[in-house]
């Protein structure tokens, strides 16, 4: 095994349309730093469509595939720690996060990694930033995200973040050890997509570098049915202004690059 290990993390929810195009991807290859490998961990969330015997089937024919499932659904915010715990019990160097649906390109992958690797504690890939981009983002959720981009800036103003909602990123392992050992301070409430939002902002308290990526997603890639739940998400959003102010960075002067 290579001298760093790079955890990568994909939450699955009825993605059985997606799961050729992920394996093709992966398949492919993807191009990490000297010295890195990768595992992939698959945390099925309760499927019900063929989304488990996709991924079993994947994990059969690739030794770098390990399957978690939750018997039930339970959310993004419990598959994220899951995985995050099986990241951590690998002793991974790099934990990535990313979206199953096949819209996150895997070259970002290495770029995220390798800015981790250069200093920063969390990496972003952002649609924000030069370089970066949407296609094939229909109108009204184009909408949504510039509304909901403009809330957290207001509300949670990190200097230099663009996209705060996005799940592709790039964590140093030990920023993720040393959140999830703190007992008494869960790491994540959210179980909606807000979860991503209130990650960010607890570790931002944490760790002293973000880095962006530029990043184009192109949603018309896109294999599966939305899931997103609107009212549920501007709920959760609305929520994490109740976060306690020595867990939200407000105010904080973190270096972004």
């Amino acid at each position: 095994m290579s001298e760093r290990l790079v955890a990568i993390i994909l939450p699955m929810y009825n993605e059985e349309l997606s799961v050729p195009a992920l394996r093709s991807m992966f398949e492919r290859g993807i191009s990490l730093p000297k010295g890195c490998d990768y595992r992939i961990i698959i945390i099925n969330d309760g499927s019900r469509d063929a989304t488990l015997q996709k991924v079993m089937e994947w994990a059969k024919c690739d030794s770098r595939v390990k399957v978690l499932s939750h018997t039930e659904n339970k959310g993004l915010g419990q598959a994220i720690l899951t995985g995050f715990y099986e990241a951590v019990r690998m002793n991974s160097t790099f934990i990535v996060t990313m979206d199953a649906d096949a819209t996150h390109p895997g070259e970002i992958i290495g770029r995220l990694v390798r800015a981790v690797l250069e200093g920063a504690e969390i990496a972003l890939a952002s649609r924000f930033v030069k370089g970066g981009g949407q296609v094939g983002v229909p109108l009204f959720r184009r909408l949504l995200s510039l509304g909901a981009r403009k809330y957290y800036r207001l509300v949670f103003p990190l200097a230099g973040v663009t996209d705060y909602a996005v799940n592709f990123r790039a964590y140093r392992a030990e920023l993720i050890k040393n959140a999830c050992n703190k007992v008494d301070d869960p790491l994540l409430i959210s179980r909606t997509f807000s979860a991503t939002v209130e990650l960010l902002l607890k570790l931002a308290t944490l760790c002293s570098k973000i880095s962006e990526v530029p990043m184009v997603v192109y949603y018309d890639c896109k294999k599966s049915p939305s899931k997103l739940k609107i009212m549920a998400k501007v709920r959760d959003s609305i929520m994490l202004c109740r976060l306690p102010k020595e867990k939200c960075p407000l105010g904080r002067g973190l270096r972004i690059s």
